[in-house]
């Protein structure tokens, strides 16, 4: 969206580093391969917790069925 009449004069711009295309490249992709590990950990994390409670709940009923056989 073009804006007329606007003007810099006396305006002056902060020169700010550069960064290469190597660099951001390597952040890009160091920000990906975390993106990654968390949703993977956060994946593992939920399978571990739904097989520890299916593990809780296998027990529950083998000693619930025992103890009504007895």
């Amino acid at each position: 969206m073009p804006v007329r009449g606007l003007r810099l004069q006396d305006a002056k711009l902060e020169a700010r580093p550069l960064i290469h295309l190597s660099v951001a490249i390597g952040r890009f992709v160091e920000a990906l391969f975390y993106a990654i590990l968390r949703v993977a950990g956060g994946i593992a994390i939920a399978v571990i917790g739904i097989a520890f409670a299916g593990f809780l709940l296998f027990m529950l009923a083998r000693r619930m069925i025992r103890d009504r056989k007895q």
